[in-house]
C-alpha cells in the first residue's frame, strides 16, 4: 500500500485546490521558511483522523480553514483527501484505491469520507487500524519528534517498541479482561460484605422468630377468654341500656305533658296582658288630650292679658306722632326760604365772575400770541445754533467714521479672501474621508451583527442538540453497563460451565481425547430416549489407546468412570431394523459425530433402537437379539428378555453439555450486543466531544466577533463624533464668510451713506447759521414788559370773583342739606304713624273669648270619657294577678318533671356511652366484631365481609377468667416488642445466604479464570515486546554506525526481569568516544541518534509510508550523506515523503515539490522530476 495522491483545498494556507503525486520512492517537499511545507504533513495527520489540534499545530477547527488577507477573502470550508493504493490488499476493503477525505467548516463541523461515502470517524479509525495506520506514532515524524524520541523516559520510550510489536490488541484485551476481573472482585467483595451483614443476623432472626410464635400462642389464648369476657360484658351493658331507656321514656311523657299545661296557661296570660296594655293605652292617650287641651286654654288666657298690653301702647305711640308732626312741617318750610334767598345771591355773584373772566381771557390771549411769538423766535434761535453744532460734530464724527470703515472694509475683505481658500477645501475634504471612514466602519459593524446573531443561533441549536446527546449517552452508558454486567455474568457462568466441561473429560492429562457427548449432536426430539438408554455412557471417555485407559483408571481410584481405548475398538454385526410402524431407527444413525468419534457412537448407539411409543418399544424388543434394547422417545426402555425400565429421560452430562452450548451461543450474542452498545457509546462520546467543540469554537467565534462588533462600534462612533464636529466647523466657516460677505456689503453701504450725509449735513449747516441770524433780529423788536403788567392785573380781578361765588355756592349746599334733613324727618314720622294705625285696626278684630271658651268645654269631654276606662283597668289588673300565681305553680311542678327528664337522658347517654366504650375496646382487643343488638338498639351497619368474628352470649364468667387475662396480658408486655414478621423474615434470608455463598464459590472460580487469562496475555505481550526490541537492538547498532561512521549503540531493557512493565534505554558511544549520556551530545548528534533509532524501528516493523518532517535540519554535511544513503535504503520497503531545506537530502528524492507563499497569502507548487528536469516547471 502506498499514498498515490493528496489533495488540498482551503486548508490552512493552501487556499485554492492543490494536488499531490507520489510516487514509490521518496518525494521531497521544499520551499522558505513560512510557505507552508509543514501543512502537508499536518494534512495527512489531520486526514487520518487526529483530533489533537496542538499536534495539528492549532487550537480549533478554524484555525485548519485559509484565514484569508487583504487581497484573497477566506475559505468557508477545508477539504483534505488522500487516495491510497491498496492494490496489495493491505486494508481490509474490496477497493484498489481508497479515498478518505476530512472537511471542516466554520461552524466547527467535520465531515469524513470514504470512497466518496459520508461515514464516521470511528469507521475511518477501524479500517486504519487493521494496517496500524491509526497507532503508530513514527508514521508521520514531525519536527521535534525526532529529539523527543530521546528526551523521553525509558519507561515512556516502551511505547514505540509496543507499536513496532504490534501488542497494543493484547493490551486492549487485557485491559478489558482486567476491568472484568475488577468487576468480579467488586462483586465478590460486595457478596462477602452482604454475607458479613447477614450471617449475625440469622441467629438473632431465629431467636426472634421462637419469641414471635410463643407470642402468638399467648396472643390467641388471650383471645379466646377475651371473647367470653367481652360476651359477658357486652350483655350486661345491653340490659342496664334497655332499663335506662323505659325511665326515660316514662320522664319524657309526664314533662312533655306539663308543658302543655303550662304552654296554654301562658298564652291566656299573655291575651290578657295585651288587652291590660290596650286599656292602659287608651287611658294615657285620653290623659295626654286632656293635658294638651288645658295648656292650650292656659295659653290662651296669656296671650289675652299680652294684646290688651300692645292695645295701650299703640294708642300712646299714636298720639305723640301726632304731636311732633306740626313743628318739623313748619321747620322745613322756613328752610326752603332760606334755600331760594342763597340761590339768587348765588346768581349775582356768578355773572360778575363771568365779566371779570372774559375781559382776562381777550388780554391773555393777546398775550399769549405775544409770548408765543417771543418764545419760538428764541427756541428758533437755541434750536438753530444747536443744529449748527450738532452738524458740526456729525460732520466730524462722521468724518471719522468713515476713515475706520474703509480700514474695517480692507480688513474683512482680506479674511473673505481667507475663508473661501484653504480652510474651506480642507474641511471639506476631511468631512468626505470620515464619511467613507464612517460607512466602511457601518458596513463592517452590520457584517459583524449579522455574523455574530449567526454564530449565537448555531450555537443555541448546537447547546440544544447537545443535551440531547448528553442525554442519548446516559442512556447509552447505562444501557451498557447493563450488557456488560450481564456479559460479565455469562461469562463467568460460561467458565464455570468450561470448568466442569473440563473436568469431566479431564481434558489434556493422560492422554484424554475427550467425552463422547462432546463429539456427538443428537437432535432435540431424541434426547430423551437417548440420555434414557445411554446414562453414564454419554460421559464415556475417549482414549487414544490401553495405556492411557490404565493410567486414568489408576487415577480414579474409588469413582465411578466410563471409558473406551480408541485402538480397541470391536464393532458388533449389524442387527436387521424390525419392519413395525412404530420403529424410528437405529440410534447410531440418528445422531451426528465427528469422525474420531464415529467407531465410539457406532459401538454404542448400533444396538439401540428408537420407537415410538412404550408400546411398541415392549412389542418390538421381543423380536430383538440379546444385547438390543428397543428405547420409545419419552425414555421407556425394553429389553428383548422382557425386562422393562423407566429412565428419567434427562442425563446429567447430557444436560450440562446442552447448557455448555447454549451459554456459548447466549454469550456470543451478548458480546455482539456489548460492542453494539460500546460502538453507540463510542460514537456518541465522539459526537458530544465534537459538539462541545464546535461550542467551544462558536463561544469563542462570538466572543471574537462581540469584541470586533465592539470596536467597530467604537470606530464608526467615532468617525460619527468627527464628522459632526467637521460638519459644524464646516458650518461654522460657511456661516463666517456669509457673515463678513455681508459685513462687507453693509460696509459699503454705510461708508456711502456717511459720505453722502456729510455732505448734507455740510449745506444744512449754512441754512442754520442764516436761520439763527434771522431770529435774534425779530427778537429784539417784540414789546414784553408792558403786557405783562397788565395781564397780571386782570388776574387778580378774577380771582377775587372766584371766591365770592365760592362763599355763596357754600350757603347754597348749607341751605339744601338742611332742608333735605327736615323733609326726611317729616316723610318717617308719617310712615310711622300709618303703621301704628295698622296694628291698632288689627288688635281690634281678635275673638279671644270664644277660643277660651270652646278649649274649657274639650276638657269638660276628656274628664267624662276617662271614669269607665279608669275601671275597666282595675278589673283586668285583678284577674292578671290571679292567672299568674296558678302559672307559677305549674312551672314549678313542670320544672320538676323537666329535671327528672333531664336525669333520665344523662344516665341514658352514660349508658350509650359505656356500650360504645365496651365496643371500642372490643375492636381494639379483638379485631373486627360482628356484636348482636337488640331490636330497639341500633348500631353500625355489618360490612359485607364473609368470615367475621362474632361474640357468644355469656350470662356467668368462671371466677378466674380476669385474673388469667391479667397474666396473659402481663406475660406479652414482659416479652416487649415482637416482629410478627420475624419468621418469614428468617427463612428468607436463611435462603439468601445460602444463595449468596454459592455465588461466592462461582466467582471465586472466574476469577482465577480471569487471572490465568491475564497471566497468559502478560506472557504473550511481554514475549512480542522482548522479540522486537531484540530485532531493533540487532538492526539499531548497525544503523548507528552507518550514520556515524564508527561507534556502538544498543538498547538495554531497564528491568529485564519483569516485561511488562520495563522501559527502554539507549546506550551510544560515539566513534574515538566514551560512552556519554544522550544529554551530552550535540543537536546533530542526537537528531542522528533519534535517527538511527527511528530507521531500526521502521526497518523492523516496516509502515506503508512515511513522512520526515525536517528531521535533518541539524545535520551537516557529512552525515546527511549517510542519511541519505540509509534513507534510499528504507524506501526500497517504504514510501517516504521528506520536508526538508537540505539540498543533500533532495538529491535523493525521485520526484521534488517547491512550495512558495504568493502575495495574496496562499501557498502555491511546482513539481520537479530530476530526471526530466529539463523540461519546465508544471504549475498546480
Amino acid at each position: 500500500m502506498r499514498i498515490k495522491r493528496l489533495s488540498l483545498q482551503g486548508y490552512k494556507t493552501f487556499a485554492t485546490k492543490t494536488e499531490f503525486e507520489f510516487d514509490m520512492g521518496i518525494t521531497a517537499v521544499v520551499g522558505p521558511n513560512g510557505s507552508g511545507k509543514s501543512n502537508i504533513a499536518d494534512a495527512l495527520r489531520w486526514v487520518l483522523g487526529e483530533q489533537s489540534y496542538s499536534t495539528l499545530r492549532g487550537k480549533r477547527t478554524t484555525d485548519m480553514i485559509f484565514a484569508g488577507s487583504q487581497s484573497r477573502a477566506r475559505a468557508g470550508m477545508a477539504q483534505v483527501i488522500l487516495t491510497l493504493d491498496n492494490s496489495e490488499g493491505w486494508l481490509p476493503i474490496d477497493y484498489s484505491e481508497v479515498e478518505i477525505g476530512r472537511r471542516a467548516y466554520r461552524s466547527g463541523e467535520n465531515e469524513y469520507i470514504l470512497n466518496g461515502q459520508k461515514v464516521r470517524l470511528k469507521d475511518v479509525t477501524d479500517l486504519l487500524a487493521t494496517s496500524g495506520l491509526a497507532e503508530r506514532t513514527y508514521t508521520i515524524i514531525g519536527q521535534g519528534l525526532v529529539d523527543q524520541a530521546l528526551s523521553l523516559r525509558s519507561e515512556e520510550r516502551r511505547a514505540l517498541f509496543e507499536e513496532a510489536a504490534g501488542i497494543n490488541h493484547y493490551k486492549s484485551r487485557r485491559a478489558e479482561t482486567l476491568r472484568r476481573l475488577q468487576e468480579t472482585q467488586h462483586n465478590l467483595q460486595r457478596i462477602h460484605d452482604i454475607l458479613a451483614e447477614i450471617q449475625p443476623r440469622l441467629a438473632s432472626l431465629k431467636r426472634q422468630a421462637t419469641r414471635a410464635r410463643n407470642y402468638e400462642q399467648i396472643q390467641a389464648d388471650l383471645h379466646h377468654l377475651l371473647r367470653l369476657w367481652y360476651g359477658y360484658k357486652w350483655e350486661q351493658a345491653k340490659k342496664e341500656l334497655r332499663q335506662v331507656r323505659d325511665t326515660a321514656v316514662t320522664a319524657e311523657t309526664t314533662w312533655q305533658q306539663n308543658r302543655h299545661k303550662l304552654r296554654v296557661r301562658q298564652e291566656n296570660s299573655d291575651d290578657l296582658r295585651r288587652r291590660l296594655h290596650r286599656l292602659e293605652q287608651q287611658v294615657a292617650d285620653l290623659q295626654n288630650q286632656r293635658d294638651e287641651t288645658r295648656d292650650q286654654l292656659e295659653a290662651a288666657r296669656r296671650q289675652a292679658a299680652i294684646m290688651g298690653e300692645r292695645r295701650e301702647s299703640l294708642a300712646r305711640r299714636l298720639a305723640e306722632v301726632a304731636a311732633d308732626l306740626p313743628g318739623l312741617e313748619q321747620q322745613a318750610a322756613a328752610a326752603q326760604v332760606e334755600l331760594t334767598a342763597a340761590l339768587n345771591d348765588l346768581a349775582a355773584a356768578q355773572i360778575e365772575l363771568e365779566r371779570s373772566r372774559g375781559q382776562w381771557q381777550q388780554y391773555n390771549a393777546d398775550f399769549e400770541t405775544t409770548r408765543r411769538e417771543i418764545d419760538k423766535w428764541q427756541t428758533a434761535v437755541q434750536q438753530a445754533m444747536q443744529q449748527q453744532r450738532d452738524k458740526q460734530n456729525r460732520v466730524a464724527q462722521a468724518q471719522g467714521q468713515l476713515n475706520q470703515l474703509r480700514e474695517r472694509l480692507k480688513e474683512r475683505q482680506a479674511e473673505q479672501h481667507h475663508a473661501a481658500g484653504d480652510d474651506l477645501v480642507q474641511v471639506k475634504t476631511e468631512i468626505e474621508r470620515l464619511t467613507a471612514i464612517f460607512q466602511s466602519a457601518q458596513q463592517k459593524n452590520d457584517e459583524l451583527r449579522q455574523q455574530r446573531e449567526a454564530i449565537i443561533s448555531q450555537r443555541h441549536a448546537l447547546i440544544r442538540d447537545l443535551k440531547t446527546q448528553r442525554q442519548a449517552l446516559r442512556d447509552a452508558e447505562q444501557q451498557l453497563q447493563q450488557r456488560r454486567h450481564d456479559l460479565a455474568r455469562l461469562e463467568a457462568r460460561a467458565d464455570m460451565l468450561d470448568g466442569l466441561r473440563l473436568k469431566e473429560v479431564a481434558a489434556g492429562k493422560n492422554g484424554v481425547i475427550g467425552a463422547l457427548v462432546n463429539f456427538i449432536t443428537i437432535p432435540l426430539a431424541y434426547e430423551p430416549a437417548i440420555a434414557a438408554a445411554m446414562q453414564a455412557r454419554l460421559g464415556a471417555l475417549l482414549l487414544p489407546d490401553e495405556k492411557a485407559l490404565w493410567e486414568i483408571l489408576a487415577a480414579q481410584t474409588g469413582q465411578s468412570l466410563s471409558a473406551i481405548a480408541l485402538n480397541r475398538i470391536q464393532l458388533p454385526e449389524l442387527v436387521e431394523m424390525p419392519e413395525d410402524a412404530g420403529v424410528i431407527g437405529w440410534a447410531a444413525g440418528l445422531v451426528a459425530a465427528r469422525p474420531e468419534a464415529e467407531q465410539v457412537a457406532e459401538l454404542l448407539l448400533g444396538q439401540i433402537l428408537l420407537v415410538q411409543d412404550a408400546a411398541a418399544a415392549y412389542r418390538i424388543a421381543h423380536h430383538l437379539p440379546p444385547g438390543c434394547t428397543a428405547v420409545s422417545l419419552d425414555g421407556f426402555i425394553a429389553h428383548p428378555g422382557g425386562l422393562v425400565e423407566t429412565g428419567s429421560g434427562q442425563s446429567s452430562t447430557l444436560a450440562r453439555e446442552t447448557e455448555w452450548r447454549q451459554a456459548q451461543a447466549t454469550l456470543a450474542e451478548e458480546k455482539l450486543k456489548v460492542a453494539a452498545v460500546e460502538t453507540a457509546v463510542t460514537a456518541q462520546q465522539t459526537a458530544i466531544q465534537q459538539m462541545q467543540t464546535q461550542v467551544d469554537e462558536l463561544q469563542s467565534e462570538e466572543t471574537r466577533l462581540a469584541r470586533l462588533l465592539m470596536e467597530a462600534g467604537q470606530e464608526a462612533s467615532q468617525a460619527q463624533r468627527e464628522m459632526d464636529r467637521q460638519r459644524q466647523q464646516l458650518g461654522f466657516v460657511e456661516r463666517q464668510r456669509q457673515n463678513q460677505l455681508q459685513e462687507v456689503g453693509r460696509l459699503e453701504q454705510r461708508i456711502g451713506e456717511i459720505e453722502a450725509q456729510i455732505e448734507a449735513d455740510t449745506a444744512e449747516l449754512a441754512t442754520w447759521e442764516k436761520t439763527a441770524a434771522e431770529a435774534q433780529v425779530r427778537l429784539a423788536t417784540l414789546p414784553v414788559t408792558e403786557s405783562q403788567q397788565q395781564r397780571d392785573g386782570l388776574q387778580q380781578a378774577v380771582n377775587a370773583a372766584q371766591t365770592i361765588v365760592a362763599g355763596r355756592q357754600a350757603v347754597v349746599d348749607s341751605r339744601r342739606a338742611t332742608l333735605a334733613q327736615f323733609s326726611g324727618q317729616l316723610a318717617r314720622l308719617q310712615e310711622r304713624r300709618d303703621q301704628l294705625q295698622q296694628e291698632q285696626a288689627a288688635l281690634a278684630q281678635a275673638a279671644e273669648e270664644q277660643e277660651r271658651t270652646r278649649l274649657f268645654d274639650q276638657v269638660a269631654d276628656l274628664e267624662a270619657r276617662l271614669g269607665p276606662l279608669k275601671e275597666r283597668l282595675g278589673e283586668a289588673r285583678l284577674e292578671l294577678a290571679q292567672m299568674e300565681e296558678g302559672t307559677a305553680v305549674l312551672q314549678k311542678v313542670t320544672h320538676d318533671a323537666e329535671t327528672l327528664y333531664t336525669q333520665s337522658r344523662v344516665a341514658l347517654t352514660q349508658s350509650q356511652t359505656a356500650l360504645d366504650n365496651l365496643q371500642e375496646r372490643i375492636k381494639a382487643d379483638l379485631g373486627l366484631v360482628a356484636l348482636p343488638y337488640d331490636d330497639d338498639q341500633t348500631g353500625p351497619t355489618p360490612l359485607p365481609i364473609g368470615g367475621v368474628e362474632t361474640l357468644p352470649v355469656v350470662t356467668a364468667l368462671p371466677g378466674d377468667i380476669e385474673s388469667t387475662i391479667q397474666e396473659y396480658r402481663a406475660q406479652m408486655h414482659r416479652m416487649g416488642a415482637i416482629n410478627p414478621d420475624a419468621p418469614e423474615e428468617y427463612e428468607t434470608t436463611q435462603e439468601r445466604f445460602d444463595f449468596l455463598t454459592q455465588q461466592v464459590g462461582d466467582l471465586n472460580e472466574t476469577e482465577a479464570q480471569l487471572r490465568k487469562i491475564i497471566a497468559e496475555l502478560d506472557d504473550l505481550t511481554s514475549r512480542a515486546f522482548a522479540e522486537t526490541v531484540d530485532k531493533v537492538n540487532a538492526v539499531f547498532g548497525g544503523i548507528f554506525t552507518q550514520l556515524f561512521g564508527g561507534g556502538a549503540a544498543r538498547l538495554v531493557l531497564t528491568d529485564p526481569d519483569d516485561l511488562t512493565i520495563s522501559g527502554v534505554d539507549i546506550i551510544a558511544r560515539l566513534p574515538n568516544r566514551r560512552e556519554q549520556a544522550l544529554g551530552l551530545l550535540s543537536g546533530g548528534e542526537r537528531s542522528l541518534t533519534a535517527v538511527a533509532l527511528i530507521f531500526s524501528l521502521l526497518k523492523v516493523a516496516p509502515t506503508p509510508f512515511c513522512v520526515l518532517d525536517e528531521v535533518d535540519a541539524a545535520l551537516d554535511e557529512a552525515n546527511v550523506n549517510r542519511f541519505r544513503e540509509l534513507l534510499q535504503e528504507l524506501s526500497l520497503k517504504t514510501q517516504f515523503i521528506i520536508i526538508t531545506h537540505n539540498r543533500g537530502t533532495v538529491q535523493a528524492a525521485q520526484t521534488i515539490y517547491g512550495i512558495s507563499m504568493g502575495t495574496d497569502s496562499a501557498s502555491q507548487a511546482i513539481s520537479i522530476k530530476p530526471e526530466d528536469y529539463i523540461k519546465q516547471p508544471e504549475l498546480i
